[in-house]
C-alpha cells in the first residue's frame, strides 16, 4: 500500500499528535475511547510517529477526547438538529465515534490540512469540509444555518497557536453572524505560552505556543458577550500517573497549570 506523505505548514503538523495517541489507546486491551479509525489513519502515512513519545501528552490528548466526545454527544443529544462548527479540525475523527443524529458537522482547517482530509477520512451525510481559516471572516458563508439556529462550536488544540488580537477577531466573527452559540473550547494555561520547547510532543514540531490563561472563566475578559458556563480539568481525568503525580494534582495551584476544556455561551452584540 502507498503511504500519503505528509505536507503540512509548522502548526497544521501538530494535528498528528492527538491522531497518533489516539491510535495507540485504541490498541490498548480496554480503550477508553474507540478511536480504532485512527489506527487506520496513523496506517495510512508515511511520516515519522516514533519521535512522538510524551506520555503525560499521550494522556492529554486521550482525557481531551474523552470530554469533548461526551459534552458534544451531550449537546446533539438535546439539539439533534444542530449545526457543529469544529475549527482546526485537522485529523479530527469525532463523528466517527458519535452518533450526530441530524445534525450539520462542518470542519474548518487549512487548505493543505483539507486536502489531505478530504483524501483520508470519510464522511458522514452531512458532514463538510471547508478549506478557510476560523479567522477568514467569509467562512459563515460556507455554513447553511439561520442567526438563531442552535449552534455548537468546537476548538480543540487551536487556541495556543493564536495570538489574543486573533482571538479576538474569531469570537467577533462568530458574534456578527450569530445570535448565540454555545461553545466548547480547550483552554491551555498561561506556563505553557514561550515554553513550547519544553512540551513533550510539540517540541518535535516547529509551531510554537503564543497565549494561555489561568482559569477558564478568564475569557470572558476578551468581550462582555461570552458567559463562561464550566470547565473539566485534564488532571481528573488522568489515569494513574504514580503517587507523587497523583498527589500534586489535588493541589489547587498546581492543578491549575492543567489544560483545561470550558463550555461558554457567546452572544451577539448589541445594536
Amino acid at each position: 500500500m502507498t503511504k500519503e506523505k505528509i505536507n503540512l505548514g509548522d502548526v497544521q503538523e501538530t494535528l498528528l499528535i492527538p491522531l497518533y495517541y489516539r491510535s495507540l489507546e485504541a490498541q490498548r486491551e480496554n480503550p477508553r475511547i474507540d478511536a480504532s479509525y485512527d489506527v487506520d489513519l496513523v496506517n495510512k502515512l508515511d511520516y515519522d510517529f516514533s519521535k512522538f513519545t510524551g506520555k503525560l501528552s499521550m494522556e492529554g490528548c486521550v482525557v481531551r477526547s474523552i470530554i469533548l466526545d461526551r459534552e458534544t454527544q451531550k449537546y446533539i443529544n438535546e439539539h439533534p438538529s444542530c449545526i457543529v462548527l469544529n475549527f482546526g479540525c485537522g485529523l479530527c475523527t469525532r463523528t466517527q465515534r458519535l452518533d450526530i443524529k441530524d445534525s450539520k458537522w462542518y470542519n474548518f482547517d487549512f487548505p493543505d490540512t483539507i486536502e489531505l482530509r478530504n483524501k483520508l477520512v470519510k464522511e458522514k451525510p452531512n458532514c463538510y469540509n471547508i478549506s478557510k481559516s476560523m479567522l477568514d471572516e467569509t467562512w459563515p458563508l460556507e455554513v447553511n444555518a439561520s442567526a438563531d439556529e442552535d449552534i455548537l462550536v468546537i476548538v480543540e488544540g487551536v487556541f495556543m497557536y493564536l495570538t489574543e488580537a486573533d482571538i479576538k477577531k474569531f469570537i467577533n466573527i462568530i458574534q456578527s453572524n450569530y445570535k448565540k452559540v454555545f461553545a466548547l473550547i480547550e483552554i491551555n494555561p498561561t506556563i505553557v505560552v514561550n515554553n513550547s520547547k519544553y512540551h513533550d510532543s510539540v517540541k518535535e514540531t516547529s509551531a510554537t505556543f503564543k497565549w494561555g490563561i489561568k482559569y477558564g472563566k478568564d475569557l470572558e475578559k476578551l468581550d462582555k458577550g461570552i458567559k463562561y458556563l464550566e470547565e473539566w480539568n485534564y488532571f481528573d481525568y488522568y489515569e494513574n500517573q504514580g503517587i507523587l503525580f497523583n498527589i500534586a494534582t489535588k493541589i489547587s495551584l498546581l492543578k491549575n497549570l492543567s489544560y483545561k476544556i470550558a463550555s461558554y455561551e457567546f452572544t451577539a452584540k448589541s445594536e
